[in-house]
């Protein structure tokens, strides 16, 4: 199961990920996330709810980095992202989002 909620302030979407962020869901993810990139510069991505990650979501967080133009970060990070994560070997894809703020990113 996966839901998506998205809220928005001017200047910044919150995208509420909740459920399996995997294979099953990516295209649906990708389609949600580029969609809110493309309404705002700023977009913080809650991932408070999620129940599990594979390879395909932290193939879709490694692409968002290469978007220098826009400010995108993690909020709310379970331990089984960063373990998954660090499994995977993306970690620092993890950390990088994560530690971003309006500020520095």
């Amino acid at each position: 199961m996966f839901s998506c909620t998205v809220t928005a302030d001017p200047g910044h979407v919150v995208v509420k990920l909740s459920g399996d962020l995997i294979v099953e869901h990516s295209r649906e993810i990708h389609a949600e996330l580029l969609t809110c990139l493309s309404r705002e510069n700023a977009m913080t991505i809650d991932l408070g709810e999620s129940a599990r990650i594979d390879l395909s979501f932290v193939q879709i967080l490694s692409a968002l980095l290469k978007c220098p133009d826009r400010n995108v970060r993690i909020a709310n990070l379970p331990l089984h992202v960063t373990d998954t994560a660090g499994v995977l070997g993306a970690g620092d894809i993890i950390r990088e989002l994560s530690t971003r703020t309006e500020d520095n990113a």
